[in-house]
């Protein structure tokens, strides 16, 4: 009984030295649990105001003027193509934000048209014959979105952005008749180039739950690339103006 005694003694002893020792840590802990509360209460209140977006679009990518035209030696046949991007943006107030967008895009080419009108620009070809891949583009954009509230659950954006522009031509394969050299076959092989470029685009959201929205966007971007090409022992180079506007169903996701 009496080492019992001593053990309980010394138990109680143990007890208050760690209640003295932790006491003045309190107020810290205190300080520390406040911190945590009122940063959680900043983030719960910036995700109910919708501050910040991500998303994925998908859709189609249609070209315009010169880059459409099939007029030989001038236009660049291309046609209807897909889209795929991804944006993100940060509003700082409820309608002024700034944010990135990157899209890339795949756009065939109209070979048919095309070897036709090589042919006729060349009369002593009887026939041309191509095979041609795609054209390939991609955007990667920054700057500034504008939102204008419609309804509750109804809003559009507007936004402006630059950024780089780039572009590659198709792979070719031609295979050619000529009255003075019989059936010639050659290989133009793509091109790359790159350029500083401005986007402008608008969508229409819609908030579908109180995090997953679903919207449509459109936007329109433009550069005028120079293609550089080897011809042998020489080399040329090929500009192309090359606008674009695309309409993409997309999914934000919202923080």
């Amino acid at each position: 009984m009496n080492l019992f005694a001593r053990l309980l003694k010394k138990s109680r002893e143990i007890s208050t030295f760690d209640f003295k020792f932790h006491l003045p840590m309190s107020n810290t802990l205190r300080s520390f649990i406040i911190l945590i509360l009122s940063s959680l209460s900043y983030i719960s209140a910036s995700a109910q105001h919708n501050n910040l977006f991500v998303g994925l679009r998908y859709g189609a990518v249609l070209p315009m003027g010169e880059f459409a035209s099939h007029e030989f030696g001038y236009g660049g046949y291309a046609l209807l193509g897909k889209s795929i991007g991804a944006e993100a943006a940060y509003f700082i107030t409820p309608k002024l934000g700034f944010g990135v967008d990157i899209s890339s895009d795949i756009l065939g080419m109209a070979a048919v048209y095309y070897a036709d009108d090589y042919k006729l620009s060349e009369p002593s070809f009887s026939d041309v014959q191509m095979l041609s891949g795609p054209y390939k583009l991609s955007t990667y954009m920054g700057g500034a979105y504008y939102k204008v509230t419609l309804s509750p659950k109804l809003h559009s954006t507007i936004k402006l952005m630059g950024g780089l522009f780039k572009g590659r031509t198709p792979d070719q394969l031609f295979g050619v008749n000529s009255d003075m050299a019989g059936k010639i076959y050659f290989w133009k092989t793509a091109s790359n180039a790159s350029r500083f470029s401005f986007l402008t685009g608008a969508s229409f959201e819609y908030n579908l739950f109180d995090h997953v929205s679903l919207l449509l966007k459109a936007d329109f971007t433009y550069a005028q690339l120079a293609f550089k090409y080897s011809n042998g022992s020489s080399g040329y180079t090929d500009h192309l103006n090359m606008p674009v506007f695309r309409l993409q169903p997309g999914i934000n996701i919202i923080f």
